[in-house]
């Protein structure tokens, strides 16, 4: 598929969100969140699938594209992106795209691969018995996406003045408080659930668990190399339980 069609999908792509911040009026700006959150995972994808050698690209960039347009809708009715208090966004997103044309230049088959990557793209597992393609999509926008939630997160962490509470998940703000049992999960080289998080700090944690647990390795080296794991511990309690627990982490990142 050659360039401009892909230009297409991002200008209808932009247009649509924009058409949502005008309604959303002074509720905009986590709908502009989420516009740029997914340009900036189908950009990751085309990083991630030009360092693997993977080709075709197109329909790997045109799922990252579009893995998160369920956020859009979810946000207009429910204002917020926690799943477990509205609607899981990647059923809404693929729903979204099986009624419409909005990957109409794609063949069926792949146009189906597409959508179930985004149906299971903010799953805790993959299905075994998954299609080759419909796997391989879902892998590659799973990275991308925990690639640039990281530093959005960051970002808002460390900005001034109150919590965004749509991006924290509205989890308790209390600086030495985390829960024991998720700092076990991720000990154990699990990544916890959503909602098990309490504090902002176990959503922390989450975050750095996400690291080791990238399968392409293009991925996990641009984990490390943009140092999101030690942003993230500097901002944890400095216990030598931490401590342990980022070297342990590290290591993950090397496999």
């Amino acid at each position: 598929m050659d360039q401009p069609v892909l230009r297409g999908m991002r200008a209808r792509f932009v247009e649509m969100a924009g058409e949502y911040a005008q309604r959303l009026g002074d509720r905009r700006e986590h709908i502009v969140l989420k516009r740029d959150h997914s340009l900036r995972v189908h950009a990751l994808a085309a990083k991630i699938v030009a360092r693997e050698s993977i080709a075709p690209a197109a329909p790997y960039l045109a799922a990252a594209l579009v893995h998160d347009i369920g956020r859009f809708s979810q946000f207009e009715r429910f204002g917020t992106y926690r799943d477990d208090e509205s609607v899981d966004h990647g059923e809404e997103g693929a729903d979204f795209l099986r009624g419409g044309d909005f990957l109409a230049a794609f063949e069926p088959q792949v146009r189906e691969c597409i959508i179930m990557a985004v149906r299971l793209h903010n799953k805790r597992e993959i299905p075994a018995d998954l299609e080759p393609l419909s796997r391989s999509l879902c892998i590659v926008v799973r990275d991308a996406d925990k690639l640039d939630i990281v530093p959005v997160v960051l970002s808002k962490l460390s900005a001034p003045g109150p919590r965004d509470s749509v991006v924290t998940l509205g989890l308790m703000d209390e600086p030495q408080a985390w829960t024991e049992d998720i700092a076990d999960v991720v000990a154990g080289g699990e990544s916890p659930a959503y909602g098990d998080l309490r504090y902002i700090n176990d959503f922390k944690l989450l975050l750095a668990s996400w690291g080791p647990k990238l399968v392409h390795g293009a991925s996990r080296r641009i984990f490390a190399g943009r140092g999101y794991l030690d942003r993230l511990f500097a901002l944890l309690p400095q216990t030598d339980r931490f401590a342990e627990l980022k070297v342990r982490l590290a290591i993950g990142l090397e496999r």
